[in-house]
């Protein structure tokens, strides 16, 4: 995945209250611009290979009277209509805490350890329609306040947060989201170690999230009253993951299973997933890095007589009848494996990988796909 500066903002400019002492910080403004070549398996129709991304990002930071800071940073995406990509604002409470409003960042929570296996560039699942299945679900939201707690050195801490709306867009100041097709959201991550030297680092941990929806089959007692729960959700969609990396040397390795149930209450939607993810990074000085990786990621259907000779297909049976249906039916397996490698030389970046995804969702086919692409950075 990319990984931009850090930047710096100061904020709160302006006039407050009367009280108010007067306010001082810190401006930078810093970008990138990518030039990337664009590959697809011969399936897929590609036409022009060539495209450009552009960001500009905007930040402060400036110190608060005990010891603590605020940041704030703001993404725009390089389009014709110049849009608002993210934006942040965090306070710094001594270096243990830190309280956050995040608008698209998606760098808090479980979003930030939805995939912390080492790559050299982008993940596995790269330019495909059908990803690994993990958290994030609640922080890659817009509106996202984070509360994170750490001990020094060894890392181990705490992070919750929460979100008014999964799935909201960005709310402007004393603006409100309206009606967003979703419900609250809440998530925990634990780290147990996360430990980060020169020579050596480890982490170790878990996650987890749950979405709570405005109507569920369970809170509306639909099942309790023998009525059909065949629309919606049976009950909150909820996930967990556990993640373990290491560092020795050059050497970077690391491993992460997730679970999401779903809760999906149509007969053809998926009941669950579940995916475990492997892979290793070598880095050459600052210069090279090469990784490889892969996955396996499982589904498992509502409806095991989807596919077969079932007199009602796309309906689950009712309580007590025969099941017609073989397991393969019930289940899916979709595989991944990538390649990626990535040379820096000061402020440019020389970037390539090649994935290949095998089972559905990309043409439903079920034939392996694949993406290769290279890319050119450079950053100020």
């Amino acid at each position: 995945m990319n990984k931009l500066k850090n930047i710096g903002i100061s904020a709160l400019a302006g006039s407050l209250v009367s009280l108010s002492a007067a306010q001082a910080g810190g401006v930078s403004v810093s970008g990138s611009w990518e030039l990337s070549y664009t590959n697809l398996n011969h399936e897929k129709v590609t036409g022009n290979k060539l495209g450009m991304n552009k960001n500009i990002s905007f930040g402060a930071s400036g110190d608060v009277s005990d010891g603590g800071a605020v940041t704030w940073a703001t993404t725009i995406g390089g389009t014709d209509a110049m849009g608002l990509s993210s934006a942040s604002m965090n306070i710094n409470m001594g270096g243990i805490a830190t309280l956050a409003y995040d608008s698209g960042t998606g760098g808090y929570g479980a979003n930030a350890v939805d995939n912390i296996v080492p790559t050299a560039w982008e993940e596995i699942d790269y330019g495909f329609d059908t990803g690994i299945s993990d958290v994030g679900v609640v922080t890659k939201s817009k509106g996202v306040v984070n509360l994170t707690v750490k001990a020094p050195t060894a890392g181990t801490g705490i992070s919750l947060s929460y979100v008014g709306r999964v799935g909201g867009g960005h709310i402007a100041d004393g603006a409100t989201s309206g009606e967003v097709n979703g419900g609250r959201g809440i998530d925990a991550v634990v780290d147990f170690v996360n430990y980060d030297a020169k020579h050596f680092g480890l982490r170790a941990g878990v996650a987890g999230e749950i979405e709570i929806k405005d109507f569920t089959c369970k809170s509306t007692m639909i099942n309790n009253q023998n009525e059909s729960c065949s629309t919606g959700y049976k009950d909150n969609p909820m996930a967990g993951t556990t993640y373990f990396s290491m560092k020795l040397g050059p050497i970077h390795f690391g491993t992460q299973a997730t679970f999401k149930e779903l809760n999906e209450a149509a007969a053809s939607a998926v009941m669950n997933k579940r995916s475990i993810v492997g892979g290793v990074a070598l880095l050459i000085g600052d210069t090279i890095s090469l990784s490889y990786g892969e996955a396996w990621d499982r589904y498992r259907y509502n409806d095991r007589n989807r596919g077969s000779d079932n007199p009602n297909p796309g309906q689950i049976p009712e309580a007590g009848a025969e099941v017609t249906g073989p397991e393969e039916h019930e289940y899916e397996t979709i595989k991944f494996r990538g390649f990626s490698a990535a040379i820096n030389v000061g402020p440019a970046a020389l970037k390539a990988t090649r994935n290949h995804v095998d089972g559905v969702g990309e043409g439903g086919a079920g034939d392996p796909k694949s993406h290769s692409e290279i890319n050119l950075s450079i950053a100020f």
